[in-house]
C-alpha cells in the first residue's frame, strides 16, 4: 500500500468537526482523525475570519495545542486579530502570532475572537488521541496556574535554529517541554521561496504531525505551491494544502519545493516533549 496513505489532503469545501460547523466565520481546511488514519494524532486546520463567540468551558483527556498565525507573511508576528481565551482561571488575550498548550483536563473556553482585519490561520491537535471529544467542565484551578501557557516566538531553549537557504524561511513559533513544561513539540515557519535542499532521512521515538498549507483563505485547498516528500521508501508530491502523520520509527524527509507561487505555512510536531532527530546529522 502506497505511503500516500499518511497524507490527508484538504478538499475544496471541507467540513469541520469543531464547533461552530454551520457559519461562515471559518474556512475549514482539513481534519485529521480515526476516520482518516485509526491511532494517528487528532488534527485540525481552518482559516477564521470573521469574529465570533462561543461560551463554556470544557475539557479533553489529551494535551492540546493551539496555534493561531497571523496570515500576513510580510508581517508574520502580527495576528491581524484579537482573541480572547480563558484557561481555567486565566484570561489570555491574544494578538500575536503563538501557541497556546492546554494540558489534559484543564478547562478552557470562553473564546472571543475580535477586530479581524485579515483572516488568521488556526490550527488545534489533541497530541495523544484519534478523537475529537469535548467534556463539560469548570474552572478549579487558583488564578495564576495558567496566564503563562503559550509562545509567542521562535526561540528554542538551546538556541538551535533550523538551517536553510537565505530567504526560503521566515521562524514563527517553537514550542517543547524545555520552553514550556509538560508541552508537547511543535514548530511552525513560512516557506518564501521555492527549495532543492532539505533534512536528510530521519526518523523519531515519538508519532509526529506535519503541515503544508496555502496562504490563500479564500481557496484554502490550494497549496500554491508544489512539494515532494519522502516518507518510507516513497516519494510523495502534493499541491494541496494537508496534513501528514507519521507514525513514530517511520522514516522521512527531505522536504524539497519545487515550485512556489506564493508562500506556504509549514509546521511539525508531536506527542514528545522534545525534538530528538535520529539517522541526520543535520539539526
Amino acid at each position: 500500500m502506497s505511503n500516500a496513505k499518511y497524507f490527508a489532503l484538504a478538499e475544496p469545501d471541507a467540513k469541520g468537526v469543531i464547533p461552530p460547523v454551520s457559519d461562515d466565520t471559518r474556512a475549514e481546511i482539513v481534519t485529521m482523525d480515526k476516520t482518516f488514519f485509526e491511532g494517528c494524532i487528532f488534527s485540525n486546520a481552518n482559516w477564521i475570519k470573521k469574529p465570533f463567540k462561543r461560551e463554556g468551558l470544557f475539557k479533553h483527556n489529551s494535551d492540546v495545542l493551539l496555534m493561531f498565525i497571523g496570515g500576513n507573511y510580510q508581517d508574520p508576528e502580527n495576528l491581524n486579530a484579537e482573541i480572547e481565551l480563558w484557561i481555567e482561571n486565566d484570561k489570555l488575550v491574544l494578538n500575536r502570532t503563538c501557541i497556546v498548550f492546554v494540558p489534559a483536563g484543564a478547562a478552557y473556553g470562553n473564546m472571543e475572537v475580535r477586530n479581524v482585519s485579515k483572516p488568521v490561520f488556526n490550527y488545534m491537535c489533541h497530541v495523544n488521541t484519534d478523537t475529537y471529544e469535548e467534556i463539560p467542565a469548570e474552572a478549579t484551578a487558583a488564578p495564576g496556574t495558567y496566564a503563562d501557557n503559550r509562545v509567542e516566538k521562535y526561540a528554542p531553549v538551546d538556541g538551535k535554529l533550523p538551517s536553510a537557504p537565505e530567504g526560503f524561511l521566515t521562524l514563527l513559533l517553537w514550542i517543547d517541554g524545555k520552553k514550556l513544561s509538560g508541552a508537547p513539540y511543535l514548530e511552525s515557519v513560512w516557506f518564501k521561496t521555492s527549495n532543492d535542499t532539505g533534512p536528510e532521512n530521519h526518523t523519531h521515538d515519538f508519532d509526529e504531525f506535519i503541515g503544508f498549507f496555502g496562504s490563500d483563505p479564500d481557496h484554502p485547498d490550494d497549496l500554491g505551491a508544489e512539494l515532494s516528500f519522502e516518507i518510507g521508501d516513497e516519494t510523495i508530491t502534493v499541491t494541496k494544502s494537508c496534513l501528514v502523520y507519521v507514525p513514530r520509527g517511520l522514516g522521512h524527509s527531505p522536504i524539497l519545493v519545487p515550485k512556489l507561487e506564493r508562500p506556504i505555512i509549514h509546521f511539525s510536531g508531536g506527542n514528545g516533549g522534545d525534538y530528538i532527530r535520529k539517522g541526520s546529522d543535520q539539526f
